[in-house]
């Protein structure tokens, strides 16, 4: 009679902490947004993957950025690298609001998000919050083949690099009546276009500032290029600004983000992010 009693308490303790634990999955299951990212610990980033120097395989400004907004919060992050889809309404719907119909994804927020009107009234399923950086599109040549640029009629003489499909790239193809075609090489990436120009394949190359700076950062031949703006009606006027992402519904979440980018940009580490990586931090 001993021994069954001693299995009947047993099997009752098992059925209270199974119990426990259902109620505790269930608990669980019922939080979203700032509430659950706080119960599991963790802020899942979704990161462009092939966009030096900001984010790359989980590395790059971006990353240093929101690893340092998640301690700013007391939480681990988690990243979630992906390859830019078609279209950014493509991206938004892949790693923010919904998820790819692949199982991955969405994380909690997404960095690199153009806060641009049109867009923001386009995706109502989206938030958008906190600019971080601001970009613009230069021009980066090697002074000794380019001794002055005014404008960009020495491209009809000397060979000049771009992302394929980037807007540096559209707009040299397609400025003064395709005079430039024939001289202009698209690369796969930005990056790359920098290491034709460092190898010489190139005189220029017209990308971002931050990726003509992080290019050229710490190389030893580094005073041998110039960068400079140059105006031209197709390009953006005043460039664009780039910040964080979240769903919608999650305005907890982009309110706790949005504080701590403040403290990271009040105290000056916003700035050292952006330097540790030999690029010139641009405030929205």
């Amino acid at each position: 009679m001993k021994s069954e009693a001693i299995k009947w308490i047993q099997k009752l303790g098992m059925g209270v902490l199974l119990g426990g634990a259902l109620c505790v999955a269930a608990q669980a299951q019922e939080l979203h947004g700032w509430e659950k990212v706080k119960h599991d610990g963790v802020l899942k980033v979704a990161l462009y993957n092939d966009l030096v120097p900001f984010s790359d395989k989980g590395q790059g400004i971006d990353a240093d950025i929101a690893t340092a907004l998640a301690d700013k919060l007391g939480l681990k992050v988690k990243f979630l690298p992906f390859p830019a889809d078609e279209t950014m309404s493509d991206d938004l719907r892949n790693m923010v609001w919904k998820g790819h119909y692949m199982g991955y994804g969405p994380g909690d927020v997404m960095m690199h998000v153009p806060i641009d009107p049109l867009l923001m009234k386009q995706e109502d399923k989206v938030l958008f919050f906190a600019p971080y950086v601001h970009e613009d599109i230069y021009v980066v040549r090697n002074k000794k083949d380019i001794p002055a640029l005014d404008d960009f009629s020495p491209f009809a003489e000397h060979k000049v690099g771009a992302e394929m499909n980037s807007i540096g790239g559209l707009v040299l193809a397609g400025a003064d009546h395709g005079k430039y075609v024939e001289n202009l090489h698209n690369y796969k990436t930005a990056r790359m276009a920098m290491e034709g120009l460092l190898k010489g394949e190139v005189s220029a190359v017209m990308a971002t500032k931050p990726e003509i700076e992080s290019a050229l950062f710490k190389q030893p031949n580094a005073g041998d290029f110039v960068i400079s703006k140059l105006s031209f009606p197709a390009l953006p006027p005043k460039g664009w600004v780039s910040g964080l992402a979240v769903k919608a519904t999650n305005q907890q979440l982009a309110i706790e983000l949005r504080k701590a980018m403040d403290e990271l940009q009040q105290s000056g580490e916003l700035q050292k992010i952006f330097a540790n990586y030999g690029v010139t931090y641009d405030h929205p």
